[in-house]
């Protein structure tokens, strides 16, 4: 008899430490460091690893992520991997893709269909990985892409976004359009100031277009990008076609002109006979 009540309050107890743990796995508090909210949580107190199922909430230090289809954690180490449809909020970022990876409070991994969003930027690729501390997110699997609110965007295989000082440096078949200037470019690479006034420097076969006139050289770079009095500085086998305004049709023969295509030397194409004039 004395042994039955025994494993019974035993029974009690461990009950009553389950329940308790569960409270803090699945109540996260607003000073909670670490803290997990599902619709059922499977958690091993020894060493910190737990797997959540359904809808779960994992809360970390100013963080949230929220994902569809549950979650493995650790507690003490404050790492988690969440499934399907995850939202992740940190200050004024947010991730969404179909898996998130939390490293650290400040490093995680969005896996497929990764969209990084700050403001008006919003980057996409099939990886996106993001460190808050140091505000640096890089894309992996190809397929890159940053966007902007006004509809400028800037496509590559790889793009590495320095958030802190808005330096974007892009790599593998780099496309861009900037709608403000009406402006479409390639290069093999690029250097991109996204700032309000900023600059982006195509390197690499490069080539620009704006209103039908294209500007092509091994390095083209154009300033103030959201200005008036925007510049572009050309360097290495350059070549500039322009269509002199206005033009009965920009596509007819005789009407483009040709200008420093060459060993720095400027040529003009003769608009009616197609002769070319060296300039000194």
């Amino acid at each position: 008899m004395k042994k039955s009540k025994l494993i019974l309050a035993v029974l009690a107890g461990c009950m009553m430490l389950m329940l308790q743990c569960n409270a803090v796995l699945a109540a996260p508090a607003s000073d909670a460091k670490y803290s997990v909210d599902a619709t059922e949580i499977e958690y091993d107190m020894a060493s910190g690893n737990g797997t959540a199922a359904g809808r779960t909430t994992i809360q970390y230090d100013d963080g949230t992520a929220v994902a569809e289809g549950g979650a493995t954690f650790n507690s003490k180490e404050r790492t988690g991997h969440l499934f399907g449809g995850v939202i992740a909020n940190k200050e004024d970022n947010q991730l969404r893709s179909q898996e998130l990876v939390l490293y650290t409070p400040d490093f995680v991994s969005a896996v497929g269909d990764a969209v990084l969003t700050k403001g008006d930027k919003s980057l996409q690729a099939p990886r996106v990985d993001f460190h808050n501390d140091r505000k640096f997110a890089e894309t992996l699997g190809g397929s890159a892409r940053l966007s902007s609110a006004d509809g400028s965007w800037l496509t590559a295989g790889k793009i590495v976004y320095d958030i802190s000082t808005g330096r974007v440096n892009a790599t593998g078949g780099v496309n861009m359009a900037n709608s403000g200037k009406k402006m479409t470019g390639s290069g093999d690479r690029a250097v991109y100031d996204s700032h309000e006034t900023g600059y982006i420097e195509l390197i690499g076969n490069a080539k620009i277009t704006q209103d039908g006139n294209t500007v092509t050289g091994n390095k083209l770079r154009v300033t103030n990008l959201s200005g008036s009095d925007s510049r572009m500085q050309a360097n290495g086998n350059v070549c500039i076609v322009y269509y002199p305004q206005p033009a009965a049709d920009k596509n007819a023969p005789g009407n483009e002109k040709v200008l420093a295509r060459g060993n720095g030397e400027d040529v003009v194409q003769n608009e009616s006979s197609h002769t070319e004039d060296k300039k000194a």
